[in-house]
């Protein structure tokens, strides 16, 4: 919502007519005349608010680590379109959605469980982290026109389309060998290639992305298994855990 907002008070998403997908452009709620711009940001704070709320009393229960986490996620979630930060525009984005929804996450919510710091978690985050980095990714190329009229000047905006395309490839790719390196490292277990088969998802968002980097409803489909690589690989990671 705080994203919706702020994209709003910039421009990107008012401008935004070509690059409209089911996942690209806003969800749009200003625009269609749902909620106000004013009734937009207010929610958005109170869910912060929320939220803080709840991390406050983890942080008073299970130790100060997770005020940093706290802090982190607060920061750079508020600023990540907001004023005078703007850290999307700065080619941010990507670093900081892989750090909060992939790493800072499992290993706050490991530390809740277990009261420690394990490489293990570490490890079994990252390909989430990069696989999530993976989505914003990929949305950006139906904003493209959009992004850079109004200087949010993310990766993809500031390659340029074309040459974008193998930070995609490199950003799957991580993900996979993130896993192959913690089980050589052995603070995976073995069994946890078994995920690496998820792959085939990303292989398939690879291969439309470069076919179809430069449109925008032939690229839904490319999105799509780029969200289910994650998924898949999520899932597949927790049943392995479970499993071992």
């Amino acid at each position: 919502m705080l994203n919706d907002y702020f994209d709003y008070l910039n421009g990107t998403d008012n401008i935004n007519a070509t690059g409209l997908t089911p996942f690209t452009g806003g969800s749009r709620m200003i625009q269609n005349g749902v909620m106000t711009p004013r009734e937009t940001y207010l929610l958005g704070i109170i869910c912060l608010m929320l939220g803080s709320a709840i991390g406050i009393y983890l942080v008073y229960e299970r130790g100060a680590l997770l005020l940093l986490i706290g802090v982190i996620g607060f920061l750079s979630g508020y600023f990540y379109t907001a004023p005078p930060l703007f850290l999307v525009g700065k080619g941010l984005g990507e670093l900081l959605v892989g750090l909060n929804f992939g790493l800072l996450s499992v290993i706050g919510s490991y530390y809740v469980q277990a009261q420690s710091i394990s490489i293990g978690a570490a490890f079994a985050s990252l390909p989430l982290a990069f696989l999530i980095a993976a989505i914003l990714y990929i949305n950006e190329f139906p904003d493209y026109d959009a992004d850079k009229a109004v200087g949010k000047n993310h990766l993809v905006a500031r390659l340029g389309k074309k040459k974008a395309r193998w930070g995609f490839v490199l950003l799957v790719a991580g993900a996979y060998t993130s896993i192959i390196s913690g089980v050589i490292l052995h603070v995976m277990p073995v069994i946890s290639l078994l995920a690496v088969i998820a792959g085939i998802f990303g292989v398939k968002a690879v291969n439309g992305l470069f076919k179809n980097y430069d449109k925008f409803k032939e690229l839904i489909p490319s999105i799509k298994a780029t969200i289910l690589c994650h998924l898949a690989t999520g899932v597949a990671l927790i049943v392995i855990f479970l499993a071992s």
